[in-house]
């Protein structure tokens, strides 16, 4: 397969804790030129996702502009309320029947295996697979997919891919390889001291 001759697009993941600087870095990525970042915060409570109380007071510190950039981890009716771009939503609760208005989000499929891939509808423009690569920060070792993995998946992708899990400036030649249009990126850019500059260096490589 050739490799991608198109640039990525990044799709930055935010932290799932907050920290001081949080908003001040986004907004400066969003000025250098980040067009996709996806929201999805732990709670404060200790539960594994925010409330949507808590992801509408983080919404409220950054600029309204910037809502036309943001996908939200949840429901196509979530990204509605919250007046966002999209959803990040898993797979298989985009299947099957669905209410008509989340046709009109703009909703991206978490994707476990290429079987949940190829149920997606037409309406969904796009869809993350992974973890390609073992994460630099996880403690553990992380099960990873082979680089191989989307080998019979035609290009252009009947749904773009967006690759995650592990995605470095050293890791993209191999990801440019697949048939994907982007990466989704956490620790490659957030794990780092000076975030900016960590995500200078991510919009060079892609």
């Amino acid at each position: 397969m050739q490799p991608t001759k198109n640039k990525l697009r990044l799709w930055l993941v935010t932290c799932p804790d907050g920290f001081s600087a949080e908003y001040e870095d986004i907004e400066e990525m969003f000025r250098r030129g980040l067009s996709r970042l996806i929201l999805d915060k732990k709670s404060r409570s200790g539960a594994p996702r925010a409330s949507d109380d808590e992801y509408e007071r983080w919404l409220m510190s950054l600029d309204m502009e910037y809502r036309d950039r943001i996908w939200v981890r949840g429901t196509p009716d979530l990204a509605e309320r919250l007046e966002v771009r999209g959803c990040v939503a898993d797979a298989p609760s985009l299947t099957g029947d669905v209410p008509e208005c989340w046709k009109r989000v703009n909703c991206v499929a978490l994707c476990n295996s290429l079987e949940e891939y190829c149920m997606l509808p037409e309406w969904v423009s796009g869809a993350v697979f992974g973890p390609f690569f073992q994460p630099l920060s996880a403690l553990d070792v992380v099960k990873t997919l082979p680089l191989d993995y989307l080998k019979d998946v035609q290009e252009p992708a009947r749904v773009p891919i967006i690759a995650w899990g592990g995605v470095e400036p050293e890791t993209i030649p191999e990801i440019k390889k697949m048939p994907v249009s982007g990466v989704a990126v956490l620790g490659g850019i957030w794990n780092y001291a000076d975030p900016i500059n960590a995500f200078i260096k991510m919009q060079r490589a892609l």
